[in-house]
């Protein structure tokens, strides 16, 4: 629950400055967009898991003008601001809800953009998705892999030896993997199941610039436990000095698709 919690804490206080930051879960989209194309098209019902701020609702909606579109997110803030998108549409539902809690509904299309890998359980959310689809109805969503961030989390175990000190764990080396997925999905009764995965690398001029993107998306530690300024100096110096290159700092993203049918 505290979890729970910290998710809903960090993308609500976010909800103004999303949009601008989140290049990477908009790539996500897209791409997710451009593998379920078909399923969103021929869908009469659709829940879409972890609207957010609404850029994929929008786009699901692009693509059908008539199904019924059900939009689920932790947060009321959020849920407002991609109502504000969808100027008064009609034919959406917005539920302010857990989209792990969801047990009950007729789905054609199940959809998330970049929120499956907050999940708590996993397993027994898959199973009860499953439940919730007709028959021949496809599951289709983007995750974060925990190969998330690697210059980071080398950075804090450089500065944290350096120090002689313990260094806190990320958020992403929690996340599960490509691999995980497919054994989930397996697990919950879906068929064709497809995953995939590779890594996106952006580029930023500092470290500082890069946290403070990342914090304005709102995806960090739901569960924080703050560095110490000497601790996260030393990392700020060490992510400079190890993988800074012509200016810019790299930032690894480990990108995972995933699609199946019921």
């Amino acid at each position: 629950m505290q979890t729970k919690f910290g998710i809903r804490r960090n993308f609500a206080r976010r909800a103004g400055t999303y949009d601008a930051h989140a290049q990477v879960q908009r790539y996500m989209a897209a791409e997710l967009l451009g593998l379920s194309a078909e399923a969103v098209r021929q869908a009469r019902r659709i829940l879409e898991v972890g609207c957010g701020t609404g850029y994929l609702t929008r786009e699901l909606r692009r693509l059908n003008a008539q199904a019924l579109l059900v939009a689920v997110d932790l947060d009321p803030a959020l849920l407002q601001a991609a109502r504000q998108k969808l100027n008064g549409d009609t034919r959406t539902a917005w539920l302010a809800a857990d989209g792990e809690a969801i047990t009950r509904g007729r789905f054609d299309l199940i959809i998330s953009n970049s929120a499956f890998q907050w999940f708590s359980q996993p397993a027994e959310t898959l199973a009860n998705y499953a439940r919730c689809l007709t028959p021949g109805g496809r599951l289709a969503f983007t995750a974060v892999g925990p190969g998330t961030f690697p210059e980071l989390r080398r950075s804090l175990e450089q500065a944290a030896a350096e120090l002689k000190t313990a260094g806190p764990d990320l958020a992403a080396a929690r996340f599960p993997g490509d691999s995980d997925w497919q054994r989930l999905l397996e697990q919950a009764g879906f068929a064709h199941i497809r995953v995939q995965r590779h890594t996106l690398t952006v580029y930023f001029p500092s470290p500082q610039a890069f946290l403070k993107s990342l914090q304005a998306t709102g995806a960090t530690n739901p569960v924080p436990r703050p560095l110490s300024p000497r601790l996260f100096r030393a990392m700020l110096t060490a992510y400079h000095a190890r993988f800074a290159l012509n200016g810019a700092i790299p930032a690894t993203y480990e990108l995972i698709w995933a699609e199946a049918r019921k």
